[in-house]
């Protein structure tokens, strides 16, 4: 063969083995604590690998292990939490005619312990103090609220910030069987302290709940309302089965191998699309509205839900609520964090 013919082989030959070998690298993936792939990173090349996007879910347990429960006693014992939430030691939470609030929260949550172990579920009946990343099939933070007035009453239910699925399932069943139980009125009056919640900052604090704990803090009435703070002390027994009621009622209906329900959802920041959008308490077209949002006005997704983003408006005088999801816009600017934990009071 002539010595051009075999420069112009060797020269074929050699893109041959370049395409073949950048089409065949694979991703890279990152591995976390437990051994499951975080993310995968594909090295950049001309032809990029394309390979199927895992699943990020957690580990099933397995059938045969009971369900475990946090039960946590709001404030008890908040003069030995960590240095990390030293701001919030010794706070006692609401106070209200010689009663306080961690006496009536032990109360309730030793009964619930009670309940629970009696269906079979461990139990972990829990001090101000989380353990550090607590890992549970649910987590319920037992509070009573405080008020000015003597006449606010009822019950609130919170969820975390960013709202998995499972929390908002969790939530959703402890609301309906508590009221069911207590008759209580229910109150949407949800404030930010309660979804800043300490207890489920994992991404700031050590001492919080897995980022995969289905979580909620429940007010359970006022204890500066006469009315309610008498019920609670009074029928005990019946606010404690409320509250198990609910956890049960999770517990039986949830789906343990949807693993991605687990997962609090990451929204991208989004603006308003057009001028006078209703932002609404509740995600219903008749609901009240709370704010009539300008055009390109920034709003926080935290969760989702039949077609709306539960959000908080920015700028909007601290206001959380809902908006249709065709009302919105994505952004390409980063989210923004969550405001600072609070201990919920």
């Amino acid at each position: 063969m002539r010595r051009g013919s075999s420069a112009i082989l060797g020269l074929l030959i050699g893109m041959v083995v370049l395409v073949i070998g950048e089409s065949v690298r694979a991703p890279v993936y990152v591995y976390s604590a437990m051994g499951q792939a975080r993310s995968p990173t594909v090295i950049p090349t001309a032809r990029p690998f394309v390979s199927p996007t895992p699943i990020l879910t957690p580990t099933p347990r397995p059938s045969d292990t009971p369900p475990r429960v946090g039960i946590q006693v709001g404030h008890w014992y908040s003069n030995e939490l960590p240095e990390e939430l030293e701001r919030l030691r010794g706070s006692t939470g609401a106070v209200s005619d010689g009663f306080s609030e961690v006496d009536l929260n032990l109360l309730i949550g030793k009964r619930v312990e009670a309940l629970l172990i009696q269906r079979g579920i461990t139990v972990d009946l829990l001090p101000a103090t989380v353990p550090p990343n607590y890992d549970a099939d649910a987590f319920v933070a037992l509070h009573a609220d405080g008020s000015a007035s003597r006449s606010a009453r009822g019950y609130k239910v919170a969820t975390p910030w960013r709202t998995s699925r499972a929390a908002q399932q969790l939530s959703d069943a402890l609301k309906a069987s508590y009221g069911a139980a207590t008759k209580l009125p229910l109150s949407d009056a949800i404030t930010f302290n309660m979804r800043g919640y300490y207890a489920f900052s994992f991404r700031r604090h050590t001492h919080a709940v897995a980022r995969t704990t289905p979580a909620v803090i429940l007010e359970m009435g006022y204890l500066t309302s006469p009315t309610d703070r008498a019920f609670m002390y009074g029928r005990a027994d019946v606010v404690a089965a409320g509250i198990t009621n609910g956890i049960i009622n999770y517990l039986n209906t949830r789906d343990p191998n949807d693993g991605a329900a687990l997962l609090p959802p990451d929204f991208p920041l989004f603006s308003t699309a057009s001028d006078n959008v209703a932002i609404r308490s509740a995600p219903r077209d008749d609901a009240r509205i709370l704010l009539r949002a300008e055009l390109d006005q920034r709003v926080m997704p935290i969760q989702e839900r039949d077609g709306w983003f539960e959000v908080i408006v920015r700028g909007g005088g601290r206001v959380i609520g809902w908006v249709r999801k065709d009302a919105l816009n994505a952004t390409n600017e980063a989210p923004l964090p969550p405001p600072p934990a609070t201990d919920g009071s």
